[in-house]
């Protein structure tokens, strides 16, 4: 239990992020990118975003628009296996990916070292850390420092949300949960996540995918046993702490009263610590000239500052 400072493949000593250079609180919000369908109505060239979060696939918009990813986490090394494309793209980028032990040996035997710009932070369940022995939710409670970073939920207690993912992490049944804990733990009040649709998902593509070439999912099994509820407690947790987190997709299957549904559109709006975009201040200009209201709208935030 603690932080994972060491990882030695093949007898060759692997660097990864500290916790010290990663943690702290954060002005900006944190953008979460999903791989659900409902991306593809965001237009992420109108849409200033100074942190961004991808799990998985996310990686794809890459190609629709010019987005710094700066964090990144994958937990299913299945995925990995399925899209060497993507991940090679990933694993390329100057980033942060926040990874369990066990696919980052999958990456190390997939990609020559020469193919990684990222940094990795290791991580892993909550239950179960790489070769230790399962531990049961009762063990966990009865740990003063799990207990103090963790909320566990249901009556078996396998269900929680972890705030110090050094101590392990809630699988949750779908790695964008993962990302809400790492987002929360990197010190971010303020979230919105995109395409966690999670509807229909085993006849839906994501967005990178067709119906021809889609990946297998347990998320409509899942959901409604561990996905949701995960989700639900999570909401309340994260709201008696006073972080807001809303959800982009408007067809999401987490219900509003889970986290506030809202149109991408109105971030553009919001005095939210965003750039405000040149078309907006241009019109905002014009309509102050015309009505002799107050000086102009000015950008309300800097890309770079944290």
């Amino acid at each position: 239990m603690g932080v994972i400072e060491r990882f030695t493949w093949r007898g060759r000593h692997v660097p990864l992020a500290r916790r010290a250079e990663l943690q702290r609180l954060r002005r900006l919000p944190c953008h979460i990118i999903a791989s659900g369908p409902s991306v593809a109505e965001i237009d992420y060239e109108a849409l200033p975003m100074h942190h961004v979060m991808g799990v998985n696939g996310a990686i794809a918009l890459a190609d629709r628009a010019p987005i710094k990813f700066n964090y990144y986490c994958i937990l299913d090394a299945g995925f990995v296996r399925q899209r060497p494309d993507l991940v090679r793209r990933i694993v390329a980028r100057d980033l942060v990916l926040f990874i369990t032990p066990v696919v980052l040996a999958r990456l190390l035997e997939m990609f020559p070292m020469s193919a990684f710009g990222c940094r990795f932070y290791l991580v892993d369940d909550i239950f179960k850390r790489g070769m230790e022995a399962a531990r049961t939710p009762e063990a966990l409670r009865a740990n003063a420092r799990v207990a103090a970073s963790a909320a566990f939920f249901g009556e078996q207690g396998r269900l929680g949300f972890s705030f110090d993912i050094d101590n392990g992490f809630f699988h949750g049944g779908t790695v964008a949960y993962f990302a809400l804990q790492v987002a929360t733990w990197l010190g971010f009040t303020e979230m919105y996540l995109h395409g966690v649709d999670l509807r229909d998902a085993s006849h839906t593509p994501r967005f990178y995918e067709t119906m021809h070439t889609r990946a297998p999912t347990r998320l409509d099994a899942e959901f409604a046993s561990l996905i949701e509820p995960s989700f639900r407690h999570a909401a309340e947790v994260l709201r008696s702490r006073g972080v807001r987190v809303e959800n982009l997709s408007h067809v999401s299957a987490l219900g509003d009263d889970i986290f506030a549904k809202v149109d991408w559109r109105s971030l553009r709006r919001r005095n939210l610590s965003l750039v405000v975009p040149d078309e907006a201040v241009s019109a905002a200009v014009a309509e102050n000239a015309a009505s002799n209201a107050a000086p102009a709208l000015r950008p309300t935030g800097t890309h770079g500052h944290s």
